[in-house]
Parts: structure tokens; sequence; C-alpha cells
């Protein structure tokens, strides 16, 4: 039986690439999967969670806009930051060739019960500039990602695409976005790719594309960021139904979750 952190999206102990060009909100839906899973709290309004500890390493934002993003995302989901489980290290210099760093990150990983999840981003930053190597079976990115997993995490590695042009959702190719990296979806066992939808509103679109996955969720759907006028908060929301998941009972997708009585 399949186990879940993101009920019919993302099996735990997974690995998933979430990629986006520019400005499509990858670190939108990043960070409010860190607050979702640390705090338990349903994933974009409609897929439940298990609750596991989070460690989340940014390397992109810079740390006045990534705490900004957060305490946005925290108040728009009523959750108190200070109360969940949640690790946030923001350009620490963390980069894949780095033993040290590797072995610093492991560490954080086996101190933790359950199966924490683990989200980094950016990889161009970690790669540190170099390539992932000419063939997935011997890609240096390949053997991080199995290093991570046998120390028991879920990892979601954030990258961004080189693709200038608007691309159509559903002819659009992983492999042939991620320029220069050929490699890059054969190391992970899932992709979530985002687009910036032109709309009037902020509205994305996801499209998983499943590898090695049991993901049920398999088809593109919309998302909203829901915010007040004053930008105090922020929230993001799918906007479609999902009829693969109505017929799923809680304890067959998250055996560690225990449903309250009458």
């Amino acid at each position: 039986m399949e186990r879940w952190l993101v009920q019919g999206l993302i099996p735990a102990g997974s690995s998933v690439a979430l990629m986006g060009q520019l400005h499509s909100g990858k670190a939108w839906l990043a960070e409010q999967l860190a607050v979702c899973v640390a705090s338990g709290h349903d994933f974009l309004g409609g897929f439940r969670v298990q609750p596991e500890h989070v460690i989340l390493i940014d390397e992109d934002s810079g740390t006045a806009s990534f705490k900004r993003r957060f305490d946005r995302l925290a108040r728009g989901l009523n959750v108190d930051l200070e109360k969940v489980p949640l690790e946030c290290y923001s350009r620490c210099g963390f980069l894949l060739y780095d033993n040290e760093r590797r072995g610093w990150l492991r560490s954080l990983i086996k101190q933790q019960r359950g199966a924490p999840l683990v989200i980094i981003d950016n990889l161009d930053h970690i790669m540190g500039g170099r390539d992932m190597g000419p063939a997935a079976i011997g890609s240096p990115l390949a053997a991080f990602c199995h290093e991570l997993r046998d120390a028991g995490c879920t990892l979601v590695m954030v990258h961004q695409t080189g693709a200038k042009r608007q691309a159509h959702v559903e002819d659009w190719d992983m492999r042939k976005e991620a320029q220069g990296f050929t490699v890059l979806i054969e190391c992970f066992d899932l992709a979530l790719a985002i687009f910036r939808a032109p709309t009037a509103g902020t509205e994305f679109v996801l499209k998983p594309i499943v590898r090695e996955s049991g993901a049920q969720v398999t088809r593109p759907f919309s998302i909203a960021l829901r915010e007040d006028p004053g930008e105090t908060w922020a929230r993001l929301e799918a906007l479609d139904e999902f009829p693969e998941l109505k017929e799923t009972k809680p304890r067959d997708v998250l055996p560690q979750v225990v449903e309250p009585s009458g």
C-alpha cells in the first residue's frame, strides 16, 4: 500500500522535482507545502497531508523575501510558525558536492522521527556551476537523491527552467525545458511543473509528470493565490475538484493519522 506525504500527489519517501520558469510560483508552492506538512494543514485546501518534521534550505530568495513570504503564508493558513516542527536555513551555503554539508543534512534527517520532508531551493545554486554528469545512473544528482531517501526523507528539489517563451501546459516537455540538464528528470520519481496562467488574478497551473511514482492525480490542475489588499497574508488554493480521491479513506493513505471518534 502506498504511503503518502500529500494524499494522491506526493508519496512518502519519494524524490520530487518542482520545476518552472522565473515567477511561476515555485517558491510560493514549496513554502506552502512546508507550512502544511509541518502543521498538518491540508495542502492547497484539498490534499490531506501526513504531518512531518520539515527541513527547508533556501539558497535562492534571500532571507528578507523568504521570511516575508513564509510569514504571509502562515497567517493565511492560521499557523503559528513558532509551534510547528519547521527548520529553515536561508543562504547557508549548501552545495551538493560538499561532503561536509551533505553529512550535516543527513544528520538532521536522521535526528527526526518518521520521514521528514526536505525542500531545497534551488538546484542551480547547490550545483555550484558544475555539470550533473553524462547519464542519470552515474549522475551526482541521482546519487544525492538516493542518499537522502536512504536517510529516510521525502525530497523536493526546486529548479528554475531556462525557457523564456510561453509554453502550452499539455505539450510541456520536462526534458526539453530543462536546458542543459538532460539527465534531470531521470534523477527523480516525480516532477511537478508549474506555470503562471495568463489571467487577471494570480493563478498557476500545476502539472504532475509521473516517472516512478504511484501518484493518483496525474492531470494538470489550477491553483489561485489568495491574498488581502494589504499583502499581510496569502495562501494557495486548488480551484479544481479531484474525483480520483473521493472514495479514498484517510486511514488507507495516511496510516499514522488517527481519525477522531464520534
